[in-house]
């Protein structure tokens, strides 16, 4: 008799509720530019960027409105098509890598981020925080 499979729960900025596959485009499927000279980044450039908990990405989100007015919650099994790693200076930053419609199966729920007022002099975050 086998259990539910074990998963690890992240947050994602999102621009769509419901997300669609563009919401899980890695800079790569963008078009981005290859980062130059940093071996760490350039595999970050191929994955999606997301946080261990929906108060890290609300925080990005209400920072950096641009990267998305919703967070998906997205539920990765330990075991399958998407991997994941610790990434980036950031705290509870992670890469997840996996095919976008594979990634939008795994959303679980979606929330705003919210509207609390960010002072103009917080707006900005570094290339890190933005994922």
């Amino acid at each position: 008799m086998s259990g539910p499979i074990p998963t690890c729960s992240f947050s994602r900025l999102v621009h769509s509720d419901p997300p669609g596959e563009q919401d899980f485009r890695s800079d790569e499927a963008c078009g981005e530019p290859l980062p130059v000279g940093d071996a760490a980044r350039d595999r970050r450039w191929q994955g999606v960027s997301v946080f261990s908990t929906e108060a890290q990405a609300r925080k990005l989100g209400r920072l950096v409105p641009r990267l998305g007015r919703f967070i998906a919650e997205v539920a990765v099994p330990h075991e399958g098509d998407i991997t994941f790693a610790r990434t980036g200076r950031s705290r509870g930053h992670f890469t997840l890598w996996g095919h976008p419609g594979e990634l939008v199966r795994r959303v679980t729920r979606v929330v705003l981020v919210g509207t609390d007022d960010v002072p103009e002099s917080e707006r900005s975050a570094t290339d890190e925080d933005r994922g």
